[in-house]
């Protein structure tokens, strides 16, 4: 099986999940300071695996993620849009 090459910009959304991850796994640790680092890490694991059931029971929160999804992806539709004759800047 061929393996898919990443562009730039998913390297770096990459690292930033990676960096936002490893930020909560703190976190965890902070509500529980007894933990081991391992079991803090199994925590949030488990955590994610249940995101998806605590975000169907909270639809504000849900809300949210669509709302900065589709901002996300105007943002972008905007960045890769072909300039207009009239928005070319003036000499």
């Amino acid at each position: 099986m061929a393996k898919h090459k990443m562009s730039e910009k998913e390297v770096r959304a990459r690292s930033l999940a990676i960096y936002e991850l490893e930020e909560f796994i703190s976190y965890i640790r902070t509500i529980d300071p007894e933990l081991q680092p391992d079991q803090a890490i199994v925590l949030t694991a488990r955590v994610l695996d249940e995101l998806p059931q605590l975000l169907q029971q909270n639809p504000a929160l849900l809300d949210r993620i669509k709302e900065v999804a589709t901002s996300m992806k105007i943002k972008r539709l905007a960045n890769t849009q072909y300039p207009m004759p009239n928005d070319r800047p003036k000499n």
